[in-house]
């Protein structure tokens, strides 16, 4: 009789489940695509918000008018005084006469008694134990001493005024051998001179004649040692003091920095066009990246959104909105009218030319544009709905709100999918591998009876 044969034999179980669990996999891959979607779309929300802060903060100086407050200022002399521009100028010429720079008190002790000091590290045996300074009205309290005996040096005491920080600089020269200590306010001005007071200091007043803890002035220190003093200036003829050479308010909008005396120098502040151009800008660009950053979204992740386009219409529609109760023919309704166009795409773009020509036209008028009284102007507007869109109930976070459920529930729906799947394969195992031991037997019991057949 003729062997019988067989195919009967073991299978690849977990090649057999592995493409199983694909199959029934295919609707949680299906919501981690869909989850990773959301998560685009908060990221592009949260792009937009960005946008919309970004343009909040460019429109505070429009609001306000101060972005037209850019001015430009040049002296005649920069070695008499230095420039710059701060907010509230004035255009116009403004001539400087100094007088007078303002200093620090200093005083240089170089002797103990009448002898001098070689050594800043000897010691001073007729120093007391402390010193006090009277400085902008207050007592301080210098401790040369920590303890009876301890050794007083020129370089101690020193060390020990720096160490209070009281508003004295104190420092130890060498000077062909000898050494000498100089206190020196660390602030200009009469109502920050320091006044030495206190057992064993004798403060004149002057330069000269000072005793301090045992030190003294030759006539060479008193030569080095000055009063303090304010700067006195004049502005177009009027009198200015100032107890620091760095001088405010006494120009509108510009900071003097004071190096010479008895000299002259004449300030020029005009309006900077191209400053202000730069603000308005500034403001132009983040309106435009608003209208990219919704854009990207609409054409990725938020295809047909409704919400993220009505951002754009509501905010085009303020810039569109002219001012109540202005006359358009004879002044500045609408922002066209100062060169600050909306594009064909949406875009807005800055004619700095006709809006140059505006602001010397009627400056009034184009302040009252952005800002006004009324709380009416373009830009208090636009801050008025960027408000809104980023509130709480706005259409940024209710439409971030809205995915964030979507989210959640997704994650809910994927944890129990999970679940499935993780018992699917389970069984999935256990039947396969109960089936490869079927098939095993049935492969070793075939074997058997084809060996029997063939010893017939």
């Amino acid at each position: 009789m003729a062997g019988i044969t067989t195919s009967v034999g073991t299978i690849d179980v977990q090649t057999i489940v592995s493409q199983l669990m694909a199959i029934d996999s295919r609707p949680l891959l299906a919501s981690q695509k869909k989850l990773e979607g959301y998560n685009t779309q908060l990221s592009d929300l949260g792009k937009i918000g960005s946008a919309l802060s970004a343009l909040q903060s460019s429109i505070t100086s429009l609001s306000s008018g101060s972005f037209l407050q850019a001015f430009k200022v040049s002296a005649s002399d920069s070695s008499v005084a230095g420039v710059s521009t701060t907010s509230g100028g004035v255009s116009g010429t403004y001539v400087v006469n100094v007088s007078k720079l303002a200093t620090s008190r200093q005083l240089v002790f170089d002797q103990v008694g009448s002898t001098k000091i070689t050594d800043a590290q000897a010691d001073i045996p007729s120093a007391p134990d402390e010193l006090k300074f009277t400085v902008n009205g207050k007592e301080q309290t210098v401790k040369l001493r920590d303890k009876p005996g301890d050794k007083v040096t020129l370089q101690s005491i020193s060390d020990k005024i720096n160490a209070e920080g009281m508003g004295v600089n104190a420092s130890v020269v060498k000077n062909n051998g000898n050494f000498k200590l100089v206190l020196a306010s660390t602030s200009s001005g009469t109502d920050n001179a320091f006044a030495i007071t206190g057992a064993g200091s004798t403060d004149t007043g002057k330069v000269d004649g000072n005793v301090m803890g045992g030190l003294s002035q030759s006539a060479d220190a008193a030569s080095e040692s000055k009063l303090a003093a304010n700067a006195e200036l004049t502005v177009n003829g009027v009198k200015v003091t100032s107890g620091s050479n760095k001088v405010s308010g006494a120009i509108p909008g510009v900071d003097l920095d004071l190096y010479k005396e008895n000299a002259n120098t004449t300030v020029t502040l005009n309006q900077d066009s191209a400053g202000i151009s730069k603000n308005l800008q500034s403001f132009v660009d983040a309106y435009n990246q608003v209208l990219s950053s919704i854009k990207d979204a609409r054409t990725g992740s938020m295809k047909g959104n409704a919400s993220v386009l009505s951002i754009q219409q509501q905010l085009q529609s303020v810039l569109t909105k002219s001012i109540p109760g202005v006359d358009p023919v004879n002044s500045f309704a609408y922002l066209s009218q100062v060169g600050i166009a909306i594009q064909k795409d949406g875009t807005i773009k800055l004619d700095s030319t006709k809006f140059n020509d505006a602001l010397k036209k009627d400056p009034t008028a184009v302040k009252n544009l952005f800002g006004n009284s009324s709380n009416n102007g373009i830009a208090q507007l636009l801050n008025k709905e960027i408000n809104s869109m980023l509130g709480p109930s706005g259409v940024v976070e209710s439409s971030k709100t809205s995915i964030n459920s979507r989210i959640t529930t997704e994650k809910a729906s994927q944890d129990s999918l999970t679940a499935r799947l993780t018992a699917r394969q389970k069984q999935y195992i256990q039947q396969y591998t109960a089936l490869n031991s079927t098939l095993s037997k049935m492969a070793a019991s075939t074997n058997n009876l084809s060996g029997l057949m063939s010893q017939v």
